[in-house]
């Protein structure tokens, strides 16, 4: 069984790269979300703007308010671009290396590393979809733009009770014998 007293460069690599870019396209999201919601920024937009006694339509707002996203939605995209080559490498480093620790099947693995493999492979299996309609909707037909779309913007609830389960699983890693795998992992 593997046995995590190291971590390569390459697999410490793709790790911080990919949490880098998904917590980046997380913060993209949430910000479209909240703070950044296109109708917000036009009430926002048309307040201030009156307070100048300056009047636009609630359409010229939004479109405002569109504009000022823009240049946010395309880090979004360019960050899902990293995303994209990142975890292709990803498969390609599990596959190359047998990363066989990674196998919710192993006879050998305890129900522990069993339920971790589980949800590694449901997080990367929610990364592909992601990557994959990510990449749809912006080379795909117009016409299942909608479907695709739907699908892209359910991958928020795959990620954050993920973010939740790791950082649970590394408290209590530091808490047992596991201890030091924060640094293993940035240091190797």
């Amino acid at each position: 069984m593997y046995t995590q007293s190291n971590f390569p460069l390459l697999h410490r690599f793709l790790h911080w790269g990919l949490a880098i870019t998904m917590l980046v396209m997380l913060l993209t999201v949430l910000l479209r979300l909240g703070w950044m919601e296109k109708h917000h920024m036009a009430a926002v937009i048309t307040q201030g703007l009156a307070n100048i006694d300056v009047m636009v339509t609630d359409k010229q707002a939004v479109n405002i308010a569109k504009g000022i996203r823009g240049v946010m939605f395309k880090w979004h995209i360019y960050f899902g671009y990293a995303v994209s080559v990142l975890v292709f490498a990803r498969f390609m480093y599990m596959a190359k290396f047998g990363l066989h620790y990674l196998s919710p099947l192993s006879r050998q693995a305890t129900m522990k590393q069993k339920f971790q493999a589980w949800v590694y492979w449901v997080f990367y299996a929610g990364v592909a979809m992601s990557v994959v309609t990510g990449l749809l909707l912006k080379f795909g037909p117009e016409g299942i733009e909608h479907q695709v779309e739907t699908i892209h913007k359910l991958a928020l609830w795959y990620f954050i009770p993920f973010i939740s389960l790791h950082v649970a699983g590394i408290f209590i890693a530091e808490s047992t014998d596991e201890k030091g795998i924060v640094s293993k992992m940035i240091g190797g």
